[in-house]
């Protein structure tokens, strides 16, 4: 079956409250966007400023240039997985030992213009994978691209016990494609965020994911 994970992007802690409250009771994992501003032009909240999910599996998606910046407040949160990018700054293999140590999972993020074949000899330490298929990191509502599906087998060919997530412009029309090309975690934003009704936006993907 195939994880729906709701996705928070927030830059302020009002609209981070906003969108905790309309996804913490729909699922049992959430994904918690971070972005330093330069990474990505959108500066998001910062770890300092995550608060109240004590007890929820967490995923922080560290959109900076520096992984290891604020790393001791990253770990303080407790996450279950981080999430770093392929192209950021520094020596990825030390963030990753460094995450274990405190027995956090690493996660490796690809944008669009990044192969796999560019990160195969990160692949085989890392937990997970992230394929951003978005247009607009760091904003949600950017459209989706499936030529970035093709990195899933790719990916699995090296690492098969990788996890596999699609983020970026998941609605029901994408999840199938993403599903039908080996995803196992499917990161949500808008498409449940801005839903008149999250809770059965959420519904219909999860859904797609139990019966593809």
């Amino acid at each position: 079956m195939v994880e729906i994970v709701p996705t928070v992007t927030a830059e302020t802690p009002a609209e981070f409250a906003t969108q905790i409250d309309r996804v913490e009771n729909l699922a049992e994992r959430l994904h918690v966007d971070l972005a330093d501003g330069q990474f990505v032009p959108r500066r998001l909240l910062g770890p300092a400023q995550i608060y109240g999910l004590e007890g929820v599996p967490l995923d922080l998606h560290l959109m900076v240039e520096d992984p290891m910046t604020e790393f001791e407040t990253i770990v303080a949160l407790h996450p279950s997985l981080v999430i770093v990018h392929a192209e950021a700054k520094g020596d990825l293999m030390t963030v990753f030992g460094q995450l274990r140590q405190f027995g956090i999972k690493p996660g490796l993020a690809l944008l669009p213009e990044t192969t796999v074949s560019q990160v195969t000899q990160l692949l085989p330490y890392v937990d997970h994978l992230l394929i951003f298929t978005g247009r607009n990191l760091g904003s949600q509502g950017g459209g989706f691209t499936a030529a970035g599906l093709a990195k899933i087998p790719e990916a699995l060919a090296i690492n098969p016990k990788l996890e596999v997530a699609v983020d970026g412009g998941i609605d029901p029309e994408s999840a199938r494609l993403a599903v039908a090309a080996g995803a196992q975690v499917l990161d949500c934003g808008s498409f449940i965020q801005s839903a008149m009704d999250p809770a059965a936006a959420y519904a219909e993907l999860v859904k797609i994911g139990q019966t593809l």
